[in-house]
């Protein structure tokens, strides 16, 4: 057996590559040309250290074909039983162009699956529960990324020469093990602030708007379901949320780091609207921007919905792969930021 991935040297591929490789198989990396890119692949070649097992593909997925050469499809082909797609991130520029690419290549490939990893933030502004059925339903998606990625399962979807299976995780964070990340992103901008807010007494709470429900869950999560999902005996047609089935809000969440970092606790006193009205004032943004945060990560650390992950609970049933809850490694996730990217 044998496997092809796009994205293997971003944050879930390194991680999920070395599931793959336990099952014995090649693992086929799809590498970008320039220096960086293959520098990369080397770095993450070496950790994985399962030699020749793990072997470069020269192509782009922004290029016609994805730029890979016809005599390497031709010698694979029928032999690569699993594609995974994790680089659909890349899809911003063209909404759906790279996924759509990747799909034509799994099909000349005649690969068995077509492996999506989308993001569950194509919920975008739903209100209630969010199914694992439910796809393109009216939902409301405020950012560029969000459509993006709506497009990218559209063409996953809308193609019927390779068989389908789509993930959707929610926030993915540091391994619930070792802490490790490898870029400072989402949540990880809020750190700095709980760091200056611990020179404010604890006694005191910082008073707040309500923020509503976000959902996190640690890389090493989320590499294990995909590699036994993707697995699972069956066909094609499913997707699995990849999500913490406890409910908790952003307030709470904070509040775990908080204990961490040794600031005050956030107390949710004030209507939701207020925050809205909060980040308009002239000046807020900027200030928000000097210490690091981006405003999107505000947008995209909420979630209006409750995710259903029945799906992936009753397919992860009699494993010992579950989401862990965050309470139990917010100080592993808290410690590594601290010793690293400090």
């Amino acid at each position: 057996m044998a496997y092809l991935v796009t994205g293997a040297t971003g944050f879930i591929g390194r991680f999920l590559v070395p599931e793959l490789l336990k099952r014995g198989a090649t693992v086929h990396v799809l590498v970008r040309p320039g220096e960086d890119s293959v520098l990369r692949f080397n770095r993450c070649r070496r950790m994985w250290n399962a030699g020749d097992r793990v072997r470069a593909v020269r192509g782009d997925l922004n290029a016609p074909g994805i730029g890979v050469d016809p005599s390497w499809i031709a010698a694979h082909r029928g032999s690569i039983e699993h594609v995974f797609h994790l680089a659909g991130g890349l899809d911003s520029v063209e909404p759906g162009g790279g996924t759509r690419r990747v799909a034509e290549l799994a099909a000349q490939l005649e690969a068995g699956l077509l492996h999506h990893i989308s993001t569950a933030q194509i919920a975008g502004g739903w209100d209630g529960v969010f199914t694992e059925d439910m796809f393109d339903v009216g939902q409301v998606l405020g950012s560029p990324y969000q459509r993006a990625m709506l497009e990218a399962e559209r063409a996953v979807r809308d193609q019927d020469r390779v068989p389908w299976r789509i993930y959707r995780p929610s926030i993915v964070i540091g391994d619930s093990h070792t802490g490790e990340i490898d870029r400072i992103d989402g949540p990880y901008y809020f750190f700095r602030l709980l760091r200056m807010a611990a020179q404010l007494p604890r006694i005191l709470p910082v008073v707040s708007p309500q923020l509503g429900e976000t959902n996190m869950v640690p890389v090493d999560y989320v590499a294990r379901a995909l590699d036994h999902l993707a697995h699972r005996p069956g066909g094609g047609g499913a997707t699995y949320h990849l999500t913490d089935p406890r409910r908790q809000s952003v307030a709470e969440v904070f509040n775990l780091f908080a204990d961490e970092a040794g600031a005050p606790h956030l107390m949710e006193v004030m209507p939701k609207q207020t925050l809205d009205v909060t980040l308009r004032v002239p000046g807020m943004g900027w200030a928000l921007r000097q210490v690091g945060v981006p405003m999107d990560v505000i947008e995209h650390s909420e979630f209006a919905c409750h995710f259903d992950s029945r799906q992936a609970q009753a397919a992860l049933a009699g494993t010992d792969i579950r989401v862990p809850p965050l309470v139990g490694y917010a100080p592993i996730i808290w410690k590594y930021w601290i010793e690293n990217w400090v």
